[in-house]
């Protein structure tokens, strides 16, 4: 007999009363992510499961040890080891959150001065039996220049605030990065940038007025949608946030069923 097989097994007790609603599981892990382009980076894991009917608790040192064995996990092997940690417990559901940051190389628009934008990722997935389900998440800042503030100055002038634009869709659309990333740029009313000489500042305060780009949340929600759908995506939700400058608040704006739920932004910490 093994030393763990002589080892009690609390969690598998009998629960008195039976818990059938209870979802217990672990968080804020950090796990050593490769990229389909080799690139290696840190990510933050959740991972749940439903309390089987009747026993006392989950298996957690199972999630770990089968999601991540080694404390590391490539992208491409994500919905098998959801699979393969759902086959170790006796649970009826199973719920994965893998979150990481990634620097994204932009140039200055007028300059072509180079620097990296941060962007963060999500991918979530859903695992019942004989089911599973994956979305995909980005999020991004972006520029929200306020039109009230336009028309009230005349030339005079105009407030801007930084906009956390985020989008989740359905499936594992890691390779559309790139697209996802554009949807939400063209939704707002500029890029924000990591490097800016003067002749650049000028030129991302130009490109407003030549646009029109002025954008309420309200107005980035909607195009960021249409810009989604028009690019094939489906299941989509979205949520948009405008820091404000010259308000003791934030306004935000949220659209499809987890539009509300995505309000705190993607945690990668």
């Amino acid at each position: 007999m093994s030393i763990s097989a002589a080892l009690p097994d609390v969690q598998s007790e009998s629960s008195r009363p039976a818990r059938t609603e209870v979802v217990a599981g672990i968080d804020h892990v950090r796990i050593l992510l490769s990229l389909p382009s080799g690139e290696r980076t840190v990510a933050t894991l959740e991972l749940v499961a439903r309390v089987p009917t009747g026993q006392r608790g989950v298996h957690m040192s199972r999630l770990y040890r089968t999601f991540a064995p080694d404390g590391r996990i490539e992208l491409s092997d994500f919905e098998d080891r959801i699979r393969a940690t759902a086959a170790t417990q006796d649970s009826v559901e199973l719920i994965a959150t893998l979150s990481w940051e990634q620097l994204v190389e932009r140039a200055a628009p007028a300059t072509g001065s180079l620097g990296f934008h941060p962007i963060k990722l999500q991918l979530r997935a859903w695992w019942t039996p004989g089911d599973l389900v994956v979305a995909t998440r980005l999020e991004s800042a972006a520029m929200l220049a306020c039109p009230c503030s336009k028309a009230l100055s005349e030339d005079l002038g105009f407030h801007n605030q930084r906009g956390i634009l985020q989008a989740e869709v359905l499936g594992n659309q890691f390779h559309r990065t790139t697209d996802l990333l554009a949807c939400l740029d063209d939704a707002a009313s500029n890029r924000v940038h990591p490097v800016l000489r003067r002749e650049d500042e000028k030129e991302v305060i130009d490109v407003l007025s030549r646009r029109n780009s002025f954008r309420f949340v309200e107005d980035a929600a909607s195009l960021m949608l249409e810009g989604l759908e028009a690019a094939g995506f489906g299941g989509i939700s979205l949520h948009v946030r405008s820091m404000e400058s010259i308000h003791a608040h934030d306004a935000v704006a949220w659209a499809g069923p987890r539009g509300q739920e995505m309000s705190e932004g993607i945690r990668v910490g």
